[in-house]
């Protein structure tokens, strides 16, 4: 339980920075992004593939493939935000974006899930803090810049960063009351959603030659750090 409220306090003080610094850093954005994204690949390869593959359930591959596309599904909502995208809508200005923000919150419930599993807790809670916090950054500067007021922001902060500690509350759960093989149908959903999520942020690419080597460097930071854990 410690675990899940340092999560949600870290999330939560990612988005505060926003009311700090007053505006976004694109780059800066990006660069936290790829590095976020380059760790959660690596230890979704490295971790969370061999231990759902290790089950011998032949059919776990369709269900990582269901998470991948779920998450296209959920992203066609949420206009992208979870890999740093910030759609600025003025002309809807004071208009709450419910759509996005229910996509962005199952998004984050889904990746609290697999923090149930104890032997990968620590390497997967450095991951989606490392990915939210960014994600929360960029959600308070979208809806700020949007026209919502500073109590529906904040409102919208808290929601999105309790999510993904439910989800590791539903993970345990799942995990105490039900079989492991339907929990492991749930971690491959997850996996699915990793994949997409990881390599969208990677692939992502930027006309400045010179941003592309910081982000190579950093890609490879995040690597490199997956393989510590």
């Amino acid at each position: 339980m410690i675990n899940f409220i340092i999560l949600f306090l870290s999330v939560t003080a990612g988005g505060l920075v926003y009311f700090l610094l007053g505006k976004a850093n694109a780059t800066v954005l990006k660069l936290v992004l790829s590095f976020s994204g380059a760790y959660l690949f690596g230890i979704t390869i490295t971790h969370l593939m061999p231990e759902i593959f290790s089950t011998g359930n032949h059919r776990i591959g369709m269900f990582v493939l269901a998470g991948f596309i779920f998450q296209i599904l959920l992203e066609f909502f949420s206009e992208g935000i979870e890999h740093g995208h910030i759609h600025v809508h003025k002309h809807h200005s004071n208009a709450f974006p419910f759509a996005m923000m229910l996509s962005l919150s199952v998004h984050s419930y889904f990746e609290g899930i697999p923090l149930a599993d104890s032997a990968q807790q620590k390497s997967l809670m450095m991951g989606i803090i490392m990915h939210h916090v960014p994600v929360a950054f960029a959600l308070m500067s979208m809806l700020g810049q949007s026209g919502i007021s500073k109590k529906g922001c904040i409102a919208a902060l808290v929601l999105f960063a309790a999510m993904a500690p439910f989800g590791a509350m539903t993970g345990v759960y799942l995990s105490n009351m039900m079989s492991s093989d339907w929990f492991q149908i749930m971690m491959a959903v997850v996996v699915g959603m990793f994949l997409h999520i990881s390599t969208t942020i990677l692939f992502e690419s930027d006309n400045d030659h010179r941003f592309n080597i910081y982000k190579l460097l950093i890609i490879l930071a995040g690597v490199g750090l997956s393989l510590m854990v």
